[in-house]
């Protein structure tokens, strides 16, 4: 058991479970020092450290990794003198329900086609150059890569969730170093790494024009996706993924199928609900049970799912997507897509959020208490700073608070934060 409060390095930060496996220590470190691999079983992308780390580069992780520190106060200059403050959601101007006016995009999207019509306003306006995101490996389509888009075709590429493990930021630094202006789609963790980087690299705030994520509720281990293909009678069964053309989690219809298709063009399904709520369970990693920002609060545009309750109750054609702006850069972009017809919505308040992303409030107001629980068992936690955790626990009684702290608690007694390097 370590005996500390923080992690002190990249070996502390992954052995403790505080690994997101987003890959800036790789682009931050170089690939021959840190190089992404996989940790197969359960099927986790974690750093491999090939050479010893100097001490300038161990602090430069520290200060970036947003699996060890999360600092992202309301900023006045940032954010705007409109911006207000939600105790479980974060900064907010403007907030809408909606989708992506392109039937194409909103068909084939996972919700609303909200990311996916943004990022293709953005390249097609010429507000930036590229868009740096993820899409499914063409090789292997069920992991996924970071992935340029330069164009509307290469952005629908990615378009669709990608449930599995990725490291989104492996390649970050190579997007700098070309000097030209783009946008940045992830996870909110993910964004929440690049509004780190800006604190140790000032080219984040010069070239990385928007920064846009979705609400997040973890995404599972690679086992898990291998499971579905045995349920689903995928030629190899569970040992079967070589022989897959095609992948897709979600997308065509709202929350729309997961779907593999094998070499020869036979499709095999299962329903968004029985993949992720099925008796057959799924696994992920412990940090996402201790996220404190589900919802993209360090963002500029943040998308949600607008599910009444926070989930599905039925198939549709095309879903609706939650849009939050958080900066004035954000609020601009949301207002010009709207007026150019990219997106077509209707104006809500934050409250909006609590009906359609009850989770994530859940989960920021029992915070507090999974971090204590950390805390008593003696293992390092994240450093979280401006986040209202205070706030958001006062939103909830104390039995809440005791049995967060119980369920962290036996996590922990069963190892689950206890992880190894690749």
């Amino acid at each position: 058991m370590a005996d500390m409060d923080h992690p002190r390095n990249l070996r502390e930060i992954v052995e403790n479970g505080l690994c997101l496996g987003c890959g800036l220590c790789q682009s931050l470190a170089g690939e021959d020092r840190v190089r992404m691999d996989w940790v197969d079983p359960p099927g986790r992308l974690r750093p491999r450290i090939r050479e010893p780390l100097d001490d300038a580069t161990e602090e430069a992780i520290l200060a970036s990794c947003p699996g060890a520190l999360l600092d992202e106060p309301l900023d006045r200059e940032r954010n705007g003198p409109d911006a207000r403050e939600d105790p479980s959601f974060g900064p907010w101007i403007g907030v809408w329900k909606g989708h992506a006016s392109d039937p194409e995009i909103h068909h084939m999207a996972s919700s609303g086609g909200a990311l996916s019509a943004l990022g293709v306003y953005l390249v097609e306006s010429a507000k930036v150059d590229f868009i740096y995101h993820v899409k499914a490996d063409e090789n292997r389509p069920m992991r996924s890569r970071s992935h340029v888009s330069t164009n509307r075709a290469e952005v629908l590429e990615g378009a669709g969730s990608r449930y599995g493990p990725v490291a989104p930021l492996d390649r970050l630094h190579e997007q700098l170093d070309k000097g030209r202006p783009f946008a940045a789609i992830g996870k909110p963790c993910d964004i929440s790494g690049v509004h780190n980087l800006r604190k140790l690299d000032p080219r984040v705030d010069e070239l990385v024009r928007y920064t846009l994520a979705f609400s997040c509720g973890t995404f599972a281990d690679l086992q898990c996706s291998r499971r579905m293909l045995e349920r689903t009678g995928f030629p190899g069964g569970e040992n079967g993924e070589d022989n897959l053309s095609l992948f897709r989690y979600r997308g065509y219809g709202c929350p729309g199928p997961t779907r593999a298709v094998d070499k020869d063009g036979n499709v095999y399904d299962e329903t968004y609900l029985d993949f992720w709520y099925g008796p057959h369970g799924w696994t992920h990693q412990f940090r996402c049970k201790i996220c404190a920002d589900p919802t993209g609060e360090a963002t500029d545009v943040s998308v949600a799912d607008a599910w009444p309750g926070g989930g599905p109750t039925e198939e549709e054609w095309g879903g609706y997507s939650t849009f939050i702006s958080r900066t004035p850069r954000g609020d601009a972009l949301m207002r010009e897509a709207i007026d150019e017809g990219v997106l077509a919505v209707e104006e809500h308040g934050i409250e909006l959020m609590y009906d359609v992303q009850p989770h994530q409030a859940v989960k920021k107001q029992g915070l507090n208490a999974r971090l204590k629980a950390i805390r008593d068992s003696g293992f390092p936690e994240p450093v979280f700073r401006n986040l209202r955790l205070d706030e958001a626990q006062a939103q909830r009684d104390r039995r809440f608070f005791d049995d967060n702290y119980e369920g962290t608690r036996a996590r922990i007694g069963k190892g689950a934060n206890r992880e190894r390097l690749a």
